[in-house]
């Protein structure tokens, strides 16, 4: 997944491809990591049964970056999730699914002992946070 990232920003960087992909696969990335996300593109229940966007760091200038990389605003973008998933049922358990989501995420190698993988930061053409 990570060379596939190098890959979509070499695509990006050339026209052949659209910036919100590098978001997507980017969050996708830091979330599977146990990071906090860049763009806000990463759904999943939250303990009160509501579809939620995945931890964001810096949270205040994230409808900025968003828009930088052709994304609606995040409010926006999660009223249409929550509709969307309005007819699934969030999990019986939220805190059994953070456990087995946490043990497949190290047992596949996405998280070592506590640390990540490897450090995944933005392009540096588009807007970035540091890691």
């Amino acid at each position: 997944m990570r060379l596939g990232l190098e890959l979509v920003r070499e695509a990006a960087a050339e026209g052949e491809a659209e910036p919100s992909q590098v978001a997507y696969l980017l969050d996708r990335i830091r979330t599977l990591e146990g990071r906090p996300q860049v763009y806000g593109t990463q759904y999943d229940w939250d303990p009160n049964g509501r579809l939620s966007p995945l931890p964001i760091e810096d949270p205040q200038a994230i409808d900025e970056r968003r828009a930088a990389v052709g994304l609606s605003p995040l409010a926006e973008n999660t009223a249409a999730m929550r509709r969307a998933a309005s007819s699934e049922p969030p999990p019986s358990d939220w805190q059994e699914r953070q456990q087995e989501t946490e043990q497949w995420a190290r047992s596949v190698g996405w998280r070592l002992r506590g640390r990540v993988a490897r450090d995944v930061s933005a392009p540096a053409h588009l807007p970035t946070i540091e890691p």
